[in-house]
């Protein structure tokens, strides 16, 4: 019988396996922390874009609270200007009414007191004569815009001029 040594075939065959294996956990840990490394970097600039936006997206936001507290301040003064052009078409809306009046009022007559409240108006005032308060009483029944209300008061006080008041109801 021959005796053969499979010893140096048994250990370049394992040398061989162990290099086999060998290259391939190698391997596979480099494709490992390749990958890992790959991750890292695209997990650091996805931080940085996400770093990114929220910056862009906070100032986007106090941009847009500014522009909102101007439009809110812008809003405010331009109702503020609405109601002031109200109030003043509402007042030039008297002055045909106020200019008739002074009109119809004769020389010796004269107002201490005009008043509109729930759509009556108060007049209040003076006469020298007695004529001078019956031509008011009278022009004042044909005032544009007024009916002839509830005549007031009329007194004479010391000086002899004659204190009238008259109401007149507005007829819109």
């Amino acid at each position: 019988m021959k005796t053969t040594n499979f010893l140096p075939w048994r250990r370049l065959r394992q040398q061989r396996c162990w290099r086999f294996w060998g290259l391939l956990f190698v391997g596979a840990l480099l494709i490992s922390f390749t990958i890992a490394a790959h991750q890292r970097a695209n997990y650091a600039a996805y931080a940085r874009v996400l770093q990114t936006h929220l910056t862009g997206d906070t100032l986007i936001q106090h941009e847009l609270e500014m522009r909102h507290a101007q439009w809110r301040e812008l809003n405010e003064k331009f109702q503020q200007r609405q109601q002031t052009l109200v109030l003043q078409a509402k007042t030039q809306a008297w002055q045909p009414a106020l200019m008739a009046l002074a009109s119809v009022m004769p020389e010796k007559a004269w107002l201490t007191q005009l008043r509109y409240q729930q759509s009556s108006l108060s007049l209040t005032g003076y006469a020298a004569t007695l004529s001078a308060l019956t031509k008011l009483a009278e022009s004042l029944k044909h005032l544009p815009g007024f009916t002839p209300g509830k005549a007031g008061e009329l007194q004479q006080d010391a000086q002899g001029q004659w204190m009238f008041s008259f109401k007149l109801q507005n007829q819109e």
